[in-house]
């Protein structure tokens, strides 16, 4: 199949488009109200009419986004989707339409893949807009910004640093964490996982999310942002954590879930360990750990698939 829009030719591999977002592809996953926003349109279907016709020749759910983000408060998204297939012609300026713009651009050149769309068909490329959209929401649903804490993520792709940093603060919010902390977070593959593993906690293998707590709290407990936090950055220090990308990718793959899932999952786990949490026994500590993972994940969209 051939892609046209003014300036941009692409031959499309239609099939492998519409099997991954059938099978692999989430809506769009970020919590804030101007995300959710976008994702209530999309539902609705109310984009335009020239959009949708594409995306619906495409067999990719609107709603089911690459990357979105909302650019100057007052409507104006930027907006991805990813399509399996090939450039023929790119023009050197974005199309423009009435209600805004659009092309047909490599997707190395925009931006660099979050570790969820790592999976996607090569070789690909990604359908780009800009356009400005209504708020239909009745109120905002904004969850705690990443800026309310310090989350630096050292290891992996743009957007699947701040996704972690969106899911770390959500899991700081649900138990209740209202003051400035930080949690440094760096991601790697399963050889550095295990020098981790070895170097600080002299088990020599590799895993998938390793812990390092400032603190010995108990559930439900918190440290005390006056007494704790660092006189220099004002951030009480919650401690590391590590994560192994390979590990997301191979046990998404086993559990039948997305690697997204399956990441947040992990950043999830790790937060509460950070606070307290345990899972030594089978019996009351490990449940009560996993009901806070399950309740937190339902509040990103990412509960467990029935």
């Amino acid at each position: 199949m051939e892609l046209t829009i003014p300036g941009f030719r692409a031959e499309v591999d239609k099939e492998a488009t519409r099997m991954w977002y059938a099978h692999e592809g989430d809506e769009w996953y970020c919590m804030c109200g101007r995300c959710r926003n976008f994702v209530a349109l999309a539902k609705a279907r109310r984009l335009p009419e020239e959009l949708l016709s594409l995306l619906d020749g495409l067999s990719i759910p609107p709603e089911k986004a690459t990357y979105v983000c909302e650019l100057d408060g007052e409507g104006l998204y930027e907006l991805c989707w990813n399509v399996s297939g090939r450039l023929l012609e790119r023009g050197p300026e974005a199309a423009s339409a009435p209600w805004g713009s659009w092309a047909l651009e490599p997707r190395e050149d925009h931006y660099q893949p979050s570790e969820s769309y790592l999976d996607f068909p090569d070789p690909c490329f990604i359908l780009h807009v800009f356009i400005r959209l209504p708020w239909v929401l009745d109120e905002p649903m904004d969850t705690p910004r990443p800026k309310d804490h310090y989350i630096p993520v050292e290891g992996g792709p743009g957007e699947t640093c701040a996704f972690l940093r969106k899911v770390i603060a959500a899991a700081l919010a649900a138990e209740g964490v209202d003051f400035p902390c930080e949690v440094d977070v760096k991601l790697t593959d399963d050889a550095g996982i295990h020098q981790i593993n070895l170097d600080m906690r002299g088990v020599d293998a590799p895993t998938d999310v390793l812990s390092f707590p400032c603190f010995e709290l108990s559930p439900g407990e918190l440290p005390d942002p006056e007494e704790d936090r660092e006189p220099g950055t004002g951030y009480v220090p919650l401690g590391d954590m590590a994560i192994s990308l390979e590990r997301v990718r191979a046990q998404a793959k086993e559990y039948g879930h997305s690697n997204r899932r399956e990441l947040a999952y992990l950043a999830v786990h790790s937060v509460l360990h950070l606070l307290g949490y345990d899972h030594l026994d089978e019996g009351p500590m490990k449940a009560r750990m996993r009901a806070r993972e399950e309740a937190i994940m339902e509040t990103l969209g990412l509960a467990r698939p029935e």
